[in-house]
């Protein structure tokens, strides 16, 4: 089973992008798809076009009554996933943004990665001809400066691009994961959390790989964009607790 996990928040307009491409994908796929639509409490019409799609894929819908931030968003949807999955160590998820900045073409080729044997794929907009359109430079900026400062104080292994979540990972390793850690897998502020997430899974697998990504901001359906001062203190306070803490190290490595 293939699961795709989309976090969802203000995105009827991305998920009328986003959905018809994973419908393609999954019909001319070997593996069955199972679409994870996790509605963070909007406000426009998000859910009704997740529930007009239900037709046409295999699509849970979890929605929450109001909006509860990246963090719940995540913990419910891979929750849901490791309950379903019926081979977790065959069983794979790929989690992508609703907005239609992410090309979901992309999902074949992280699968095949997967398959050869790499537990972790990211999409990244720094492998090979990666990059952004569109992005805003004080984002672009940040995006970069994160990637430097994490290759320095973590250095996963063939990974450049910490900050972004469209990542394809085995279901069992997630489960693993919340294995050692329980909630605490998922935590801090915004979407350092997504980040702090990475560190944590690094722990207990060296088989780590990238694909290139263009970011297409210009595509940028909906609201759900993170606010980026918001951002950036969560990431100082992720590498504060890197360094001074200790914390997402304490777990010995695998060799």
């Amino acid at each position: 089973m293939i699961y795709i996990l989309l976090p969802s928040y203000n995105e009827e307009n991305g998920l009328q992008e986003v959905l018809p491409i994973l419908k393609e994908i999954s019909a001319s796929s070997r593996d069955p798809f199972r679409v994870v639509v996790v509605d963070d409490g909007s406000k426009d019409r998000t859910s009704e076009v997740a529930r007009s799609f239900i037709s046409e894929l295999d699509l849970k819908l979890i929605t929450f009554p109001q909006n509860q931030g990246v963090t719940e968003v995540f913990k419910k949807g891979f929750k849901f996933i490791i309950e379903d999955s019926k081979e977790p160590e065959k069983d794979i998820c790929v989690v992508l943004d609703s907005d239609n900045t992410q090309d979901p073409r992309l999902i074949p080729e992280m699968i095949r990665r997967i398959e050869s044997g790499d537990d972790i794929v990211i999409a990244s907009r720094f492998e090979g001809n990666g990059g952004m359109i569109g992005c805003p430079w004080t984002r672009q900026i940040f995006s970069y400066g994160v990637s430097w400062i994490m290759r320095i104080l973590v250095g996963l292994p063939n990974v450049k691009d910490y900050s972004i979540f469209y990542r394809a990972c085995r279901v069992g390793l997630i489960k693993s994961s919340f294995d050692r850690y329980g909630d605490r897998l998922i935590e801090g502020r915004g979407f350092a959390s997504i980040c702090s997430l990475l560190l944590k899974m690094g722990n207990l697998t060296r088989k780590t790989a990238e694909i290139p990504l263009i970011l297409r901001y210009d595509n940028k359906q909906g609201m759900s964009g993170n606010k980026i001062f918001r951002t950036i203190r969560g990431y100082l306070e992720l590498i504060w607790q890197y360094v001074i803490s200790d914390r997402y190290r304490k777990m010995e490595r695998l060799p």
